[in-house]
């Protein structure tokens, strides 16, 4: 392979970059293109077959990590993983490639002039959500190219429920525990769904390796407390503070992206009223891929996820940045509990009818396989590799 091109993240950690990097990873290579990974986690979260295929890239890490310990410009160009504000990590700021191109899934639509200024070094910003290019256009910055992640619709395809949760009806939500997330809409909104049909069975897949970032769940009125202990993630504890014994739901706590599949395909509903995205919510994709009927909100980056039939929009969506005068809230939108509920009563009175939603989500997400979102970046970055 002549040509490579630099993931500026950790790759193979259990987050959405971590996974995005692996994935775009392993499509590089299939498609002739060296990935370069200067940054891996210890014990990184591959599949046999990813490992199998990233084995060159990975016995390469260590001459690209050596150099991201003083100044220096790779010849090829270097993928940077911007924060939230398009702030820059430390971490690559003495790292340079030809040329830079930032990627980006930021939830704040307010972005400082100093990181705008930054960002002229960028050859070129990919976004993760329309959501994300709109905004950088808004604030002037027009070398942006949206290019979605993608999903392994290998791994996550329809298949076979297994019989664990027999007998109830499973509503999944998942993503790290905060308040842009909403998992305290899905707390309210539960509990009116499961006086109405006691059989339900919440099951939450919330972990978030930063407890401290959990606490911000508390400001919501419609739960009490936060969901941590003693500066450890308390998701059962929280729940039962909330008014769900302990037969209404289960906590799966950490779950890895390839042990995903088999728990999505046991679910009847997945339920994810998130605030804000910054993406297009790689847990929302994977769900739909499995062909489960997803409730989803409609504002910021799952718009570009909602279409005809093949999920549950959450269509009142109450503009929390116009309310709160906020300008790093635009975009984002609060979600009526009482529709949540609604569309929750909706699935388990036409099972067939919420099948059918799935089905068509399952369609959907074969359009947005990681080989045809990679196609995307490479068509992108042409003019540089």
């Amino acid at each position: 392979m002549s040509r490579r091109l630099g993931l500026g993240w950790q790759v193979g950690v259990p987050s959405g970059w971590g996974t995005y990097g692996v994935n775009l990873a392993v499509e590089l290579t299939r498609k002739g293109v060296a990935p370069v990974l200067p940054f891996i986690e210890d014990k990184p979260c591959f599949t046999p077959e990813q490992a199998a295929i990233l084995a060159e890239p990975l016995a390469d890490h260590p001459r690209w990590a050596d150099l991201t310990r003083a100044p220096a410009t790779l010849d090829f160009p270097l993928l940077h993983a911007l924060g939230d504000e398009l702030a820059w990590p430390a971490r690559l700021v003495q790292l340079m490639g030809k040329p830079d191109v930032g990627v980006v899934f930021f939830e704040s639509a307010k972005i400082p002039e100093a990181n705008l200024k930054a960002a002229e070094r960028l050859a070129l910003i990919v976004t993760g959500s329309n959501w994300n290019a709109e905004v950088l256009r808004r604030h002037g910055f027009d070398r942006v190219v949206n290019c979605p992640q993608g999903v392994d619709v290998s791994l996550f395809s329809p298949g076979p429920r297994a019989g664990t949760y027999a007998g109830r009806f499973t509503v999944f939500s998942g993503g790290k525990l905060e308040y842009r997330k909403g998992q305290d809409l899905v707390v309210a909104a539960f509990k009116r769904f499961r006086a109405r049909c006691p059989e339900a069975l919440l099951v939450t897949a919330w972990h978030n390796p930063w407890p401290a970032a959990a606490l911000s769940i508390a400001k919501s009125p419609h739960v009490t407390g936060a969901p941590v202990k003693d500066g450890r993630l308390d998701v059962a504890g929280w729940l039962r503070a909330n008014g769900l014994p302990d037969d209404s739901f289960v906590d799966l706590g950490p779950l890895s992206n390839i042990a995903t599949p088999p728990v999505l395909r046991g679910m009847d509903l997945a339920v994810l009223p998130s605030r804000c995205e910054g993406g297009t919510n790689l847990v929302a994709m994977e769900c739909m891929a499995c062909g489960v009927p997803v409730v989803l909100s409609r504002n910021t980056g799952h718009l570009d996820l909602i279409a005809a039939d093949n999920c549950y929009p959450l269509e009142m969506q109450i503009p929390i940045g116009a309310v709160t005068g906020r300008a790093d809230l635009e975009g984002w939108g609060e979600s009526s509990i009482d529709e949540l509920a609604r569309r929750m009563q909706e699935a388990y009175d036409d099972r067939a009818g919420a099948k059918a939603r799935g089905a068509t989500a399952a369609q959907f997400m074969q359009r947005w396989d990681w080989s045809t979102q990679v196609d995307r970046l490479l068509d992108a970055l042409r003019p540089y590799l």
